[in-house]
């Protein structure tokens, strides 16, 4: 019986290390396919909010601060590709094929405010491609 024992646990441990390898293998392909198998490109960007404050200088700095916000990243017929988070700097980044794609800020949920509009932006091959997303406080 201690041979049937010894000879189960070998097999199974077998299966689990093929099982991990095949997990790692997939998740290795999934990365090259999203970023199409080929040289990706880089968006970037800055995440701002603003007006903070109801009361701007006339031809004073400007009256924002960097902001963390969630950005959705579709491809122009609004299919998922990618949701990236701005840090507490505002700065955002990641590595997409090449193409051209919607980005879409998200809102806090069940509030209008802070909101920013969709807007465009082209991954080039090699290279880095860098937005600004303006989020609009709802301050006047």
């Amino acid at each position: 019986m201690q041979t049937g024992l010894h000879g189960w646990w070998r097999r199974a441990r077998t299966l689990a290390a093929v099982a991990s390898l095949a997990a790692v293998t997939l998740a290795a392909a999934g990365v090259v396919v999203a970023c199409g198998g080929g040289p990706a490109g880089v968006l970037q960007g800055r995440v701002t909010l603003g007006p903070t404050s109801p009361v701007q200088q006339a031809g004073g700095p400007p009256d924002v601060r960097p902001y963390a916000a969630t950005i959705a990243i579709e491809t122009p017929d609004g299919d998922a590709v990618a949701m990236v988070t701005s840090g507490d700097d505002g700065a955002f980044s990641v590595r997409l094929r090449p193409g051209s794609y919607r980005l879409v800020p998200r809102s806090p949920a069940g509030r209008p405010f802070p909101h920013a509009a969709p807007q465009g932006a082209s991954v080039v091959a090699g290279s880095v491609t860098t937005v600004t997303i303006a989020y609009d406080s709802g301050i006047r």
